[in-house]
């Protein structure tokens, strides 16, 4: 009897824990509240404070004008693939789940408002509307890609603030439905937090509840507001490490993660409720850590799931930043440091010279989904354009370079025995992981030095140690392995595509415009360059996007732990 209580409380706690599984994932009774107990929009003052403060920011993506004819057009692109509509269907699955997911998203209902704002054409506001009322009629409640959590989170912001942007260029009549659907959506979307998922999913997913608390009112929207709110400011607290960096160790979900909270703390300051300090000072530990995650002209360093175009741009996040903080993101000078999230790194801009190393856990210990086998990796800025550059990622599910780019051969690291760092599988998941070892750096007498090492998981003996030596114009990179005898070891460098690569003997020479450089391999038994070879020589800065690139391969065919690795430096063009 005592082993069935105790068997009978456990399955009792089984389900209570699973039921928002379960609910994200579609599996329970689609049941929303009638728009009547949301009530309406917030009326009056308040409703004018939130249309001034989103106007205040300003489009969070260039070519926003561009993008809204394109949609009057028909004509929606997204990851760098577009198609033609003359109707969509929204219950259809368009070319992949990641695109159809955008399509869904209605970003550009925010590229077609500020147009209409732009130039108060009336034809923006319809087109808005237009799509808007179809994907209303177009779906069914908890059915199709547009109906989960996270699509669902994006959409409902999205609408938002494009009504609050157009002001009443929407008819009486649409502007109801559509706040009828935005209600029922918030509530549908209350009930399916993405706790299955968490990290970046769940911002989104409290985000979305804030900002609909804020617009609405209610009871419904007093607890979307109240349970939104205290959820996100603990999300918060733990998604973001104490260095500033967001857990994930992605710059691209970083800079996402960022814009995300500043917009709420804007609104949040808007209508004249506080945000707690320690969450205001965590997200000015963001904005410091944005520095070093991106450059000057607000392009990303690619480590783990990042590419350019998906998150916010970073003249809007710095401009953002001065808005809600009071603090935008600082130019760097000389060593630059992320312990937590394990980034560092040293900038010369005299130089135009910039080097950025991970030697930090792949993500956290219960969300490793976008992480890659990249420690000890790093990236390098030489004249002020990208030298030695991480592959980045061309798309997730579907896409045929998907296990390429997390691997170890894509990323400017050493590979043992030809196995990977850490043990990866599917899409997102990641099993048994490489052990970080330690960090530390030294900066005196014009040189930067950077030493890491790590075990990989597949044994636990072998120690991969990394030294890195910046002075102006010259960079060592000098690899061993112990614990490993006799093992095949790999090291690969990757250029940017825009670099021209030759042989020269026993040296690499690579010009792009009028810098060169010289890479001179030592205490390796051979090495080779490929571009746009499987397994390796890819180049995926943005989502659709893969260019061959020159990549040097260096190989030790049985390791006696000594030094190898290479030397970059400047030379004239």
């Amino acid at each position: 009897m005592l082993l069935y209580a105790r068997t009978a409380r456990h399955l009792r706690w089984r389900q209570l824990w699973y039921r928002p599984v379960r609910a994200a994932q579609g599996k329970l009774p689609v049941r929303v509240p009638p728009y009547g107990a949301v009530h309406a929009a917030v009326p009056g003052e308040r409703r004018c404070a939130l249309a001034r403060e989103v106007a205040g920011w300003g489009a969070p993506r260039a070519g926003y004008r561009q993008r809204a004819e394109q949609v009057l057009a028909g004509r929606f692109e997204f990851l760098n693939h577009a198609e033609q509509f003359s109707a969509i269907d929204w219950r259809a699955r368009h070319v992949s789940h990641l695109w159809n997911y955008n399509l869904h998203y209605f970003d550009y209902a925010m590229d077609v408002a500020w147009a209409w704002r732009e130039t108060r054409e009336a034809r923006y506001a319809d087109r808005f509307t237009e799509l808007a009322l179809a994907w209303i009629d177009g779906t069914d409640p908890g059915r199709s890609d547009g109906w989960e959590p996270y699509a669902v989170s994006l959409r409902t912001v999205n609408w938002i603030q494009a009504l609050l942007l157009l002001e009443d260029a929407v008819a009486p009549a649409d502007r109801h439905r559509l706040e009828g659907s935005l209600a029922r959506q918030l509530a549908y979307l209350a009930r399916r937090l993405e706790w299955h998922i968490l990290a970046n999913h769940l911002l989104k997913n409290l985000k979305a509840l804030v900002v609909g608390g804020l617009y609405f009112r209610g009871e419904a929207a007093e607890r979307w507001l109240r349970d939104g709110r205290r959820l996100l400011w603990a999300q918060v607290l733990e998604q973001v490490l104490l260095d500033g960096t967001h857990y994930e160790r992605s710059p691209m979900y970083h800079a996402i993660a960022l814009g995300d909270v500043l917009e709420v703390v804007s609104l949040l300051h808007a209508v004249g409720e506080d945000v707690p300090g320690e969450v205001l000072e965590r997200t000015r530990g963001m904005v410091a850590a944005a520095a070093v995650l991106s450059r000057p002209d607000g392009s990303l360093h690619l480590f783990n799931d990042a590419a350019n175009g998906i998150a916010p741009d970073g003249p809007w996040l710095d401009a953002m930043a001065r808005r809600a903080l009071g603090t935008g993101i600082p130019r760097l000078e000389g060593p630059m440091a992320l312990p937590e999230a394990g980034y560092y790194g040293h900038v010369d801009s005299a130089a135009g010279a910039r080097l950025l190393v991970d030697c930090g856990a792949p993500g956290p210990l219960y969300q490793p989904g976008h992480a890659h086998c990249d420690l000890l990796s790093f990236e390098l800025d030489v004249d002020g354009r990208p030298l030695v550059v991480d592959s980045g990622v061309s798309g997730y599910g579907e896409d045929p370079l998907r296990e390429y780019v997390r691997s170890t051969r894509a990323h400017n690291t050493v590979m043992i025995d030809g196995r990977e760092q850490s043990e990866l599988w599917s899409t997102f998941r990641m099993a048994r992981r490489a052990k970080v070892l330690g960090a530390s750096t030294r900066s005196e007498d014009g040189v930067y030095t950077f030493t890491g090492a790590y075990t990989p998981y597949h044994d636990g003996r072998a120690v991969h140690t990394r030294r890195i030596e910046a002075r102006r114009g010259r960079w060592l990179i000098s690899d061993r392995v112990d614990g490993a005898a006799d093992r095949r070891l790999a090291a690969f460098l990757h250029l940017h595509p825009d670099w021209v690569a030759e042989r020269q003997g026993d040296q690499l020479l690579a010009r792009c415009a009028e810098a060169a450089v010289v890479v001179e391999p030592f205490g390796v038994d051979e090495w080779k360059l490929a571009a746009g070879e499987d397994p390796r020589g890819w180049y995926c800065p943005a989502f659709g996007v893969a260019t061959p690139a020159p990549t040097l391969e260096l190989s030790v065919r049985r390791n006696h732990a000594q030094e190898f690795g290479c030397t970059i430096r400047r030379v004239d063009a």
